[in-house]
C-alpha cells in the first residue's frame, strides 16, 4: 500500500495507462492544501494529451496551475467528484493557460464520469 500523494503513489500513478486528454502539451502543477504532511505540489508534463511523466514538487515553467484541497484530491483521485462542477464551485483553482485547461477539464471530466474508481485506489492508504 502506498500512501495518498507520496512518492511511491505519484511514480505509481504516472505509469497507468489512461485516455488522452486532449491533444495539447504543457506541464501542470497541482497545489494540494490541507494534506496531513502540510502543502503538496504535484507536477505533470503532458505531451500530445498523454501524461509523460509525474512527480512530487512544483516545476518551474508550468503552464498551469490547479488548486486543491486535500479531501478533493481524494474524491477527483476516487472518481467521486467531477471537476467541472468543483471549479464552476470554487473549490477547485485554476491559473494559467486557459486554452490548456479548456483542453484538459472535459476529457478529465468524461474519465470520472465514465469510470469506477481507479484500481490504484485499492493499494493506496487516504
Amino acid at each position: 500500500m502506498s500512501k495518498f500523494l507520496s512518492e511511491e503513489f505519484v511514480a505509481q500513478w504516472a505509469t497507468i495507462q489512461r485516455p488522452k486528454l486532449g491533444n495539447s502539451s504543457g506541464m501542470i502543477v497541482a497545489k494540494i492544501e490541507g494534506a496531513p504532511d502540510g502543502k503538496i505540489a504535484v507536477t505533470v508534463l503532458l505531451e500530445d494529451g498523454l501524461i509523460t511523466e509525474a512527480y512530487l514538487g512544483s516545476g518551474r515553467g508550468r503552464d498551469l496551475e490547479l488548486t486543491i484541497p486535500y479531501e478533493l484530491a481524494i474524491d477527483l483521485f476516487r472518481h467521486s467528484a467531477d471537476p467541472a462542477a468543483e471549479y464552476m464551485k470554487g473549490r477547485l483553482k485554476m491559473n494559467g493557460d486557459m486554452t490548456l485547461w479548456l483542453e484538459v477539464l472535459p476529457a478529465w471530466r468524461s474519465r470520472v464520469i465514465d469510470n469506477k474508481e481507479p484500481k490504484l485506489a485499492n493499494h493506496t492508504e487516504f
